[in-house]
């Protein structure tokens, strides 16, 4: 940085790393920059999820440092114990109780304490946190260090379809804490007004969620999940759930006039497994559902890259925050050149409008129009190939991290004066 000390920054999460890409994409554009770079998270009892961590974790030129809480671990039980009864009674203050400092940070994170503590062990030049949690951590650091913090809003956390209680306990963190923000990043243009109204801020910067075009040197080329001929449909997450447009995509095959296969990527617990076998059961497609775990995002690409079309199938009414926000899913379908099957959310037809020729939009809900769509992709596979093609142009000129990395870099180094 033009030879003078790297400035500092500490990124702050309270989930595995893994789950949190946005949180290493943020530092890998940061260390690219110059700039001495510090993540701070956190790992529970998922075991599978740490080895995920490690793998994902290995090779990145930042640092590190998590905090660990796990029952089946000896030196984390004491942790795992003593936060699950801290977080046991704080989250069940009432809501005319969390003006009081402290209540409504404890009661929102099971380890913010922690993470909080962790994070203010070093000093930094700017703190940044990450979930409402990580705001309130970073918060904490920056206050001690008498330093800058800032806040990457990923989502409308409080316009999540979450109990009453804890939308209160979030709206209470980001009203304490947004004012003092040396500045706030959205992922989403469409809720950026809303934010602006309710904790009279000035206009955060949109940084859309969107993956390096640099990735697409790393797809393998290997075929692991696709297992018999016919279109196949590719949908992803965390966690495989309901209210996501799943159930959509099911109806829709038993529509379809050929061979068909969905495969859904993300942990699904027993529950959710029985409901979409029995579904696609009735639906007469049962054999034509895939699960496959979780993969490190270093894969992520490489097993999206195998399929034909991508879901994003999110429902506009569960809530305003499914509305308003740009799942990610839909810019990593573009950077693996799928075609693009998207539901109407306010969100999803602004990207899918800067790209018509990439997929469709359908009525969320409306499975047989989402069955005609996908119906003349299969018996048009000239037009799937463009709809591929146009995928990968939209990604390569418009929807990258390079490009949309540099709005937050040149934020953070105008703050923090680099180079001055």
């Amino acid at each position: 940085m033009n030879g003078n000390k790297a400035k500092s920054v500490c990124i702050i999460t309270p989930s595995y790393a893994v789950s949190n890409p946005r949180t290493a994409k943020e530092a890998d554009a940061l260390h690219q920059a110059g700039f001495n770079v510090r993540v701070v998270y956190s790992q529970g009892n998922l075991e599978d999820i740490r080895k995920l961590d490690e793998l994902y974790l290995k090779g990145k030129q930042w640092r590190w440092d998590s905090v660990k809480w796990s029952p089946f671990r000896e030196r984390e039980r004491m942790l795992y114990l003593k936060s699950y009864l801290r977080h046991n009674i704080y989250e069940r203050f009432p809501s005319f109780l969390l003006r009081f400092g402290g209540l409504a940070e404890y009661g929102e994170g099971r380890m913010y304490k922690e993470l909080a503590e962790l994070a203010a062990s070093e000093k930094a030049d700017i703190y940044i946190g990450h979930y409402p949690t990580g705001l309130a951590a970073a918060a904490f650091a920056a206050f001690r260090w008498q330093a800058k913090f800032a806040y990457d809003m990923e989502d409308f956390y409080a316009e999540e379809k979450i109990p009453s209680l804890q939308k209160k306990r979030i709206e209470t963190i980001e009203r304490r804490y947004l004012p003092y923000c040396s500045y706030v990043t959205i992922a989403s243009e469409l809720f950026a007004d809303e934010i602006v109204r309710r904790y009279k801020i000035p206009p955060p910067l949109i940084v859309h969620n969107v993956f390096p075009w640099a990735a697409r040197e790393n797809i393998d080329n290997k075929i692991k999940d696709i297992r018999k001929d016919g279109l196949s449909l590719y949908w992803f997450s965390q966690v495989i759930g309901e209210h996501r447009g799943i159930e959509d995509a099911i109806k829709a095959a038993g529509l379809l006039k050929d061979k068909v296969q969905i495969h859904m990527r993300g942990t699904v617990y027993g529950t959710m497994r029985r409901k979409i076998l029995a579904l696609a059961h009735k639906c007469g497609v049962k054999d034509a559902i895939y699960f496959h775990p979780p993969a490190v995002p270093e894969e992520l690409l490489s097993r999206t890259a195998e399929h034909d079309v991508g879901l994003a199938l999110e429902e506009p009414l569960c809530c305003l925050n499914r509305n308003l926000s740009i799942s990610n899913k839909i810019f990593l379908y573009l950077l693996a050149g799928l075609a693009i099957a998207a539901s109407d959310t306010l969100g999803q037809r602004n990207v899918v409008s800067s790209c018509p020729d990439a997929g469709f939009i359908y009525k969320s809900g409306d499975y047989r129009s989402l069955a005609d769509n996908l119906n003349r992709l299969i018996q048009d596979p000239v037009r799937l190939r463009r709809c591929k093609e146009a995928s990968l142009t939209a990604a390569h000129e418009r929807w990258n991290w390079e490009r949309e990395s540099e709005k937050f870099v040149e934020k953070l180094k105008n703050i923090l004066e680099v180079g001055r």
